[in-house]
């Protein structure tokens, strides 16, 4: 399989549109169907904008996202900018918002848009996986079962000549 990896800068929440593009381009390149690609559009934007609320305080304005094709899926990580941070400063920040329950609607969405979630202990980084593999296998096993009933039908022909022989 051919390595695909892309990045992206969004320096502020009014470039999320730079995002929005960066996601659908994406998905059009792997032919990801239009409620799959809603997912991963909501779940990328609301993981960056939870990353920009709890590091505006902090003065972080550079948000980095990158995206990997493994065998596993499509793999979004979204994290803060290579400035310097104050480890102390940041530790368990997003322990502290979601008990003050001003990110927990938008974590929620998250986790339950995306397959797989991994948010960093200091806050810095959230993963963010996507099976499209168990996508095609159940649009193939659709397939089979239609194709299966199609030729599970059982059709009787009655001819109209053969009636009147005897």
């Amino acid at each position: 399989m051919k390595k695909d990896y892309r990045e992206l800068v969004v320096c502020n929440k009014k470039e999320i549109p730079k995002l929005e593009r960066f996601v659908e381009e994406i998905c059009d390149y792997y032919n990801i169907n239009k409620e799959y690609f809603g997912n991963i559009l909501l779940a990328t934007t609301e993981a960056t904008c939870i990353l920009f609320s709890l590091n505006n305080e902090k003065g972080t304005d550079e948000i980095l996202i990158s995206f990997e094709r493994t065998p596993k899926g499509l793999i979004f990580k979204i994290r803060l900018g290579e400035k310097e941070y104050n480890i102390e400063d940041m530790e368990d920040d997003l322990d502290r918002e979601i008990r003050k329950h001003k990110l927990s609607k938008e974590i929620f969405i998250v986790k339950a848009l995306a397959d797989e979630i991994t948010i960093s202990i200091n806050a810095k980084s959230i993963i963010l996986v996507f099976y499209v593999t168990s996508m095609n296998y159940e649009k193939s096993l659709q397939r089979i079962n239609k194709l299966k009933e199609y030729w599970g039908k059982k059709v009787t022909i009655t001819s109209k000549n053969n009636e009147g022989a005897d």
